[in-house]
């Protein structure tokens, strides 16, 4: 599972994903992205790329009430089971997101054995994981919330954990966007696993665990 990931250099999403139009005030930078928190992603808008600041952590349109929240929330979908839940299935196939990001963290271990590992893109500073987002009727207040959708990781790297993002590639994200794009073979041959060769991992400070610290020493290698 992705619980962090950072995204400091927000001054270039702007010409990195040919947005239609500007930043809003509310995008900043940040090198501890975690769940609950408000984020920028990348919706298709009138089929213009447009930036919208979203909680991570979908929430499906059908959340009845406040304490089903929490109960059917996720920050990660899958990418083989994306069709066999209806809320999922209704999002890849109508409401796709590109999850702007500089790089992403995996923390193993369990107390002061805790190991980090700020992982990126060798050849993209700035990329997108592949995500799907819903906007929920919170008693009269629209909320819109989104999820990163994972693979299985390299077998190079499952002592980091089991699951990884998907980073689509850049020639894919325009089409990832495009609502007229529907079939399923279509969508699931966009959502291909990162490469173990793609990566470059670096050992960082276990701080990341903790939601309070959000500053360039996150990434800096041991």
């Amino acid at each position: 599972m992705i619980s962090r990931y950072s995204l400091y250099t927000t001054a270039d999403l702007f010409d990195r994903f040919s947005l239609a139009s500007g930043l809003s005030k509310g995008v900043k930078p940040h090198y501890n992205v975690h769940p609950t928190m408000l984020a920028p992603v990348i919706v298709s808008e009138n089929g213009q790329p447009t930036v919208e600041q979203m909680s991570w952590g979908l929430t499906p349109k059908g959340a009845k009430d406040t304490n089903s929240v929490f109960r059917y929330k996720t920050y990660n979908v899958p990418s083989e089971k994306i069709l066999a839940k209806h809320s999922w299935a209704t999002a890849v196939q109508h409401s796709r997101c590109l999850v702007p990001a500089n790089g992403f963290y995996q923390l193993v271990g369990q107390g002061n054995e805790k190991q980090a590992y700020y992982i990126q893109l060798k050849d993209a500073p700035l990329f997108a994981f592949a995500g799907i987002y819903s906007t929920w009727d919170d008693n009269g207040t629209a909320r819109s919330t989104y999820s990163v959708i994972t693979s299985d990781a390299p077998d190079s790297l499952r002592h980091m954990g089991d699951r990884m993002p998907i980073a689509l590639s850049q020639s894919d994200e325009a089409r990832w966007l495009d609502v007229s794009v529907t079939d399923a073979n279509a969508l699931f041959d966009m959502l291909r696993p990162i490469k173990s060769e793609q990566l470059l991992v670096t050992e960082v400070s276990a701080d990341i665990h903790s939601l309070k610290i959000d500053t360039p020493k996150l990434i800096t290698p041991l």
